[in-house]
């Protein structure tokens, strides 16, 4: 039966095209510039995060020799399609074909896989079909287990995946936690198989480098993602624990949401079954997740999208309750979910690239455009090729010397600035300042010249991210510093934000 499939086939292939034409037409956000910064200089391991967002970049981009956008965001694209399938497969395997295409139909309907982690280039992209293709191998072991077929090989490349999703993110150490949980509730003969510790082996040398990386940098990615996860003094956060539920129901798309929970409060009243084992399995790889970010947010600060790849895999439930309950076509909740998200969708590509002005205008010029999230995806190669005439002509008229740097205090937006004003200009950022407001950035130094005493140097900042600190910071390094130049950027013809450039002279050492 072919139906199937070849409906698969052309919902990923026109997500694709539609996912390629928003990365077309969306400058690059904060985090993704700051990750193509990785891929210029491949590594181990990063302040942030693993490896594997660098190489996706590295790979997308041919060595980064493609610049445009597009292909800085393929790897995502490509991601994408892909855990499409997978899922797909997972709905079959957990009941049958009309399952899996209701969980492809429910996935790209959910914002965290069509776009956070399906278009936008984040540690999440790479993740997902790894993430996927981990808890797939689960399933299959577990019918083997039922079967009494063997599982070596699945095992081993199970530990193989389960390492690699962990070069991704961190998250990936949630499928041992899944293993460790239906072990010891459901399943314990996988505690007697050998081909269990096998796997953790094989798990624990593919994340090796992660482990030596940080023994090499004193451990500075668990002591930053401690600090901003860590219960110690910390208080009762309402806000930030509604932050994170009312941020999940959108992220995961409302229908989408609201549809899986009803679903699993219908098979725990039993009105409609799964397979006993498969449904703790599914349970045990995806409500940890959950829980854990649910009692961190009651405290700390999260993100929303940190749950995504749980609410990935348990939308399957729904897609099963859809399956077994609803007559064959698809069902409206689906058609809603999917208006929904190309409403949004397109709503909001139309409105950070066409809205008149700012959403936020500020009558202090040194702040225009502040609190507009939209400029986070807007505006910079209007900067960029600004910025790059006044670079020109400065150094034509030698009112400052030709590469002069340009210092950065924080991580963002010194990626932006790397990425759409160095990449015109070839000068290259110098960074000052606090290490956890640096991130990376503290280590990319090396790879360049040294600021010298004397030297000359910019600080170029957006309106919108203007902070008095961090310029009165910089000016204090130097003997001089001139009155800002001060570059409209517009958006649909009105003023959006000004970009702020200062010229420094005379570097006068650290503090």
């Amino acid at each position: 039966m072919k139906q199937y499939p070849n409906k698969l086939w052309i919902l990923v292939g026109s997500l694709t095209i539609f996912r390629l034409l928003v990365a077309l037409f969306l400058e690059l956000g904060n985090d993704e510039v700051y990750y193509w910064t990785y891929a210029q200089h491949l590594q181990w391991d990063y302040f942030d995060h693993p490896p594997m967002v660098a190489l996706s970049v590295w790979l997308s981009t041919f060595g980064n020799l493609l610049h445009p956008e597009v292909f800085v965001r393929l790897g995502a694209i490509v991601a994408s399609a892909t855990s499409t399938l997978l899922i797909y497969r997972l709905g079959q395997t957990l009941y049958n074909e009309r399952a899996g295409w209701y969980a492809s139909l429910l996935y790209s309907a959910s914002f965290y896989g069509s776009l956070i982690a399906g278009t936008f280039i984040l540690p999440d992209s790479p993740q997902m079909p790894f993430w996927l293709a981990g808890i797939l191998l689960l399933f299959k072991i577990n019918k083997a287990n039922q079967h009494n077929l063997p599982t070596a090989k699945l095992w081993c490349w199970f530990g193989l995946i389960a390492g690699i999703c962990t070069l991704c993110k961190v998250h990936g150490l949630f499928l041992w936690v899944a293993v460790g949980l239906f072990a010891l509730l459901v399943n314990r003969n996988w505690l007697k198989d050998r081909w269990l510790y096998l796997a953790g082996l094989i798990s624990l040398i593919v994340i090796s480098p992660i482990l030596i990386w940080n023994i090499q940098h004193q451990f500075i990615t668990y002591t930053y993602h401690g600090s901003r996860v860590s219960l110690a003094h910390a208080r009762l956060n309402y806000l930030a624990f509604a932050r994170e539920i009312f941020g999940e129901i959108f992220y995961n798309n409302p229908a989408v949401f609201c549809l899986t929970w009803i679903s699993i409060w219908q098979l725990y009243k039993r009105r409609f079954s799964i397979d006993k084992k498969e449904m703790w399995l599914l349970l045990c790889t995806t409500l940890p997740l959950i829980f854990t970010l649910l009692v961190l947010a009651l405290f700390r600060e999260t993100l929303p999208h940190w749950s995504g790849p749980a609410y990935s895999v348990l939308l399957l439930v729904a897609a099963t309750n859809l399956a077994k309950t609803h007559a064959p076509g698809t069902p409206k909740i689906i058609v809603g979910a999917m208006a929904f998200f190309f409403a949004v969708a397109i709503t909001g590509i139309v409105l950070i690239n066409c809205y008149p002005g700012t959403l936020n205008p500020q009558q202090n010029p040194l702040q225009c455009g502040k609190g507009d999230i939209t400029l986070d995806l807007y505006g910079w190669k209007e900067a960029g090729l600004k910025f790059d005439s006044l670079y020109r002509q400065d150094v034509a008229l030698q009112n400052m010397p030709a590469k002069a740097p340009i210092i950065i205090n924080k991580w963002f937006p010194a990626a932006h600035i790397d990425y759409y004003l160095c990449s015109l200009t070839q000068q290259s950022t110098w960074a000052i300042g606090n290490l956890f407001d640096l991130h990376q950035y503290q280590f990319y130094n090396a790879y360049k010249r040294q600021l010298a005493k004397g030297d000359s140097a910019y600080y170029v900042i957006p309106s919108n991210l203007f902070d008095q600190n961090s310029l009165s910071f910089n000016q204090g390094l130097f003997t001089k510093a001139d009155a800002p130049v001060m570059i409209p950027l517009y958006r649909n013809k009105l003023l959006c934000r000004y970009l702020l450039v200062y010229r420094l002279r005379g570097f006068k050492g650290y503090p």
